[in-house]
């Protein structure tokens, strides 16, 4: 299915397509009322009629490259702003792996944000979730349902995202402009409707061990006279196996 800039486009395309055959094919319609008309004058008024109606068609025209032309520089912009945010991301991305980096930085940038380690993480990851969410609303393809539903239940049920957006959310609303604006506009009426219902911040995730790595660590973790009964009990069964092999060597040997 096709989005809504791909079905604008191909819309354009074909009413620039249509005009363009309708004048190249206008003269060849004028000759063939020529076969079947004498009355020249008539002609002559379908001819000057023939003008104002191409006209028209080339304001139209006109119109129809002019909005291409906007739609081109429309998509340039957001090719090249999603080119700075995919930089973004990967210094983000190195933060996170490298915490000395973050110290690079100045790290907590001067904001009121805790200077603990997971603290900072938290909140690079809710940044990275921020911009694409940004990024998706400027392009169109996330509605402002779709924003706020997020926002609700999910940016602002937790802890890091209230204290993100405490931290940054007016800096960001002020260095924005247009759709982003508009966008965190959006966040920051959530975050205040969060706040002002007094839900409860989402408890903290446990970190539960698999069944799999709950007998792989019992595996490892054998208790010392649980290995000295399993040496014995193999080196019981090995002899055992040797006395048996010799006793039937020693049988053959004698048939």
């Amino acid at each position: 299915m096709l989005t809504r800039r791909p079905a604008v486009t191909v819309f354009i395309t074909i009413i620039l397509i249509t005009i363009v055959g309708l004048v190249i094919l206008s003269p060849l319609a004028l000759a063939e009322i020529a076969h079947f008309r004498s009355d020249w004058t008539q002609l002559s008024n379908i001819g000057q009629t023939y003008g104002a109606i191409s006209a028209v068609l080339s304001a139209l025209a006109l119109g129809g490259i002019i909005s291409s032309l906007l739609y081109q520089a429309r998509d340039s912009r957001i090719a090249h702003e999603q080119m700075g945010r995919t930089l973004q991301f990967d210094l983000i991305k190195l933060e996170l792996e490298d915490a000395t980096l973050m110290a690079a930085m100045g790290a907590p940038w001067s904001t009121d944000l805790p200077s603990d380690l997971d603290s900072l993480r938290q909140f690079l990851y809710i940044q990275m979730w921020v911009s694409y969410l940004a990024a998706s609303y400027v392009t169109g393809e996330a509605s402002e349902s779709t924003i706020r539903q997020v926002a609700a239940l999910e940016l602002f049920h937790g802890r890091a995202g209230r204290t993100y957006w405490a931290v940054v959310g007016m800096r960001q609303i002020t260095n924005s402009k247009g759709r982003r604006n508009r966008f965190f506009r959006i966040l920051n009426d959530e975050y205040n409707k969060v706040i002002a219902s007094g839900d409860p911040v989402a408890p903290p995730i446990k970190a539960v061990a698999s069944l799999a790595s709950a007998r792989n660590a019992s595996k490892i973790r054998m208790d010392p006279s649980e290995r000295f009964c399993t040496l014995a009990i193999a080196a019981f069964t090995g002899l055992l196996i040797g006395r048996l092999w010799r006793r039937n060597g020693d049988s053959a040997a004698m048939n």
